[in-house]
């Protein structure tokens, strides 16, 4: 996992490269060299990190192979699944838990039809 230093220096590359584009949501890799944009696993190992270091409430996230994970694939924790049930429009959901990477529970729902992803909430205290 990445240090405070290392996440710092791939989010100010970011907001570098979004400085640069202004509105614009697209570039060609030759055009921005000079930035060093950062890598999506770099933009991941920073997802991560912020993850651990400040546990979100509400968090959206994909459903791999039982796991939790960013949009990379990096492991956020292993899932519980529910039973699955189908929405007003026909849709599956699957209820799911997990305790995740940075010590605390979550909750939410994975939208199984829809695709592989999944929102969660942090599970509140006793």
């Amino acid at each position: 996992m990445l240090n405070r230093i290392e996440r710092d220096a791939i989010v100010a590359r970011e907001s570098a490269l979004r400085d640069y584009l202004g509105k614009r949501c697209s570039y060609k890799p030759e055009e921005v060299a000079h930035l060093n944009p950062p890598t999506n696993e770099e933009r991941s190992a920073a997802e991560v990190f912020d993850f651990c270091d400040n546990p979100p409430d509400k968090y959206f996230l994909y459903v791999s192979d039982g796991k939790a994970t960013t949009w990379t694939g990096e492991n956020l924790g292993r899932i519980t699944f529910g039973r699955e049930y189908r929405d007003n429009f026909g849709g599956k959901r699957v209820p799911i838990w997990f305790d995740a990477i940075n010590g605390e529970q979550y909750h939410g729902t994975y939208f199984k039809s829809a695709g592989d992803y999944a929102r969660v909430k942090m599970c509140k205290a006793d």
